[in-house]
């Protein structure tokens, strides 16, 4: 499980320093081109990741992660070769971007409803501390590699490096045979908005959850905007005024 958080979180942060570069070294993006294809990737935090977290209660939680990995493989995949071939597009760096970031939502609402289900009760704590503390450590790895990636073999070429990532990842899952238990039947009466709804209640009604959920939501809007920034600063058209 750490393995395939660690691969897969390494693997994205090689595209995120990739994809930016390549739109604009090899697309010669625009500065509000380059701004959509940052605010496109940050969206499905906010859109799907409501959903993603009620359809992880509802479903089994290791087929997700795995089609998670294999969609975000393939979807990626598409960019080296349409820029090999030469017909590679801005559109279709904002599809891959939006398609990134719904696959990594959904894999991790299922990795974090997951993890209980391979330690026991008393052991979760340090688990998470220790599946967290990988994570930053994979994340900061990630970021440095594809610099030196997009350096050496091209931004392109570089993105092949988190297709394997996520073939990785989700080998990994794949690999644990811890059972899953069968989840509840859902009634027939409850529909997902009525989940997401109960699961907001019992968010708000946690003073030390909403605490934990509001800090972690300032450092997401925090990071989005220097991401943005960075994606921005990287035209020409920025260096040029």
């Amino acid at each position: 499980m750490v393995a395939s958080e660690c691969a897969s979180l390494s693997g994205s942060a090689v595209s995120t320093v990739a994809l930016p570069t390549l739109a604009v070294l090899e697309l010669h993006a625009s500065t509000t081109q380059i701004a959509a294809l940052a605010f496109l990737g940050q969206l499905p935090n906010a859109v799907v990741a409501l959903p993603a977290g009620a359809l992880s209660d509802r479903h089994a939680k290791r087929p997700q992660m795995i089609a998670a990995d294999l969609t975000a493989a393939a979807g990626l995949a598409t960019i080296p070769a349409a820029s090999f071939a030469g017909v590679l597009g801005i559109g279709q760096l904002y599809a891959v971007a939006v398609l990134l970031g719904i696959t990594k939502i959904v894999h991790g609402a299922a990795a974090i409803s997951y993890l209980p289900v391979l330690v026991e009760p008393h052991q979760l704590q340090r688990a998470n501390s220790r599946l967290g503390a990988a994570s930053s450590v994979a994340d900061s790895a990630g970021s440095n590699a594809g610099a030196a990636l997009v350096g050496a073999i091209g931004a392109a070429r570089s993105l092949l490096a988190d297709v394997l990532s996520y073939l990785v990842s989700a080998l990994l899952v794949w690999r644990v045979r811890t059972p899953e238990p069968v989840a509840a039947p859902t009634e027939a009466h409850r529909t997902l908005a009525r989940d997401i709804g109960e699961g907001l209640r019992y968010v708000t009604g946690q003073p030390m959850i909403r605490t934990v959920i509001a800090a972690l939501s300032t450092l997401s809007f925090g990071l989005a905007v220097m991401n943005t920034y960075w994606a921005y600063g990287a035209s020409p058209e920025w260096w040029t005024r």
